[in-house]
């Protein structure tokens, strides 16, 4: 695949994010996608009623938020070598994590994010997407474990 293609199709930069997200998902698999960043990368995990940081993602508020027993919600991040993966906990059925096309520079990035979208397809044996922002329909990318499908039009 080529760079200058890549760059201009998937990671244009208009502004907007691109969201990767995991459909049909339960608690349980967010919490093996929570031991798989926690084990792998560097995470970052904000509980707004604490306003604490934590160095690992902890579910607990997040699920305390989705039974209705936490008002509110907090927000993880995964460092992947320069890209900043943002994950947002809305509902237990979708995992969703955005990344800015401003840190995806060059093909060893584009790499960095296909392994976790990989390794992720894999630990959760379901298909891993990526899409502009808000427009879970229009897949970019679709992972689903060592295959990889990139739509260019």
């Amino acid at each position: 695949m080529d760079w200058q293609i890549l760059k201009d199709k998937i990671y244009n930069r208009d502004g907007s994010y691109r969201d990767i997200y995991v459909h049909n998902t339960t608690k349980e698999d967010w919490q093996i996608w929570a031991d798989f960043v926690n084990k792998n990368y560097k995470t970052s995990f904000h509980i707004y009623d604490t306003e604490v940081k934590k160095d690992k993602v902890d579910l607990t508020k997040i699920f305390d938020y989705w039974n209705g027993t936490q008002e509110n919600c907090s927000t993880a991040t995964v460092f992947i070598d320069k890209i900043q993966v943002n994950a947002h906990f809305f509902i237990a059925e979708e995992i969703e994590n955005d990344i800015t096309p401003n840190e995806i520079n060059s093909m060893d990035d584009h790499n960095n994010l296909m392994n976790y979208m990989t390794n992720l397809s894999k630990v959760l044996n379901k298909t891993v997407v990526l899409t502009p922002e808000n427009e879970a329909d229009l897949v970019l990318i679709s992972v689903d474990k060592d295959e990889i499908k990139i739509n260019l039009s």
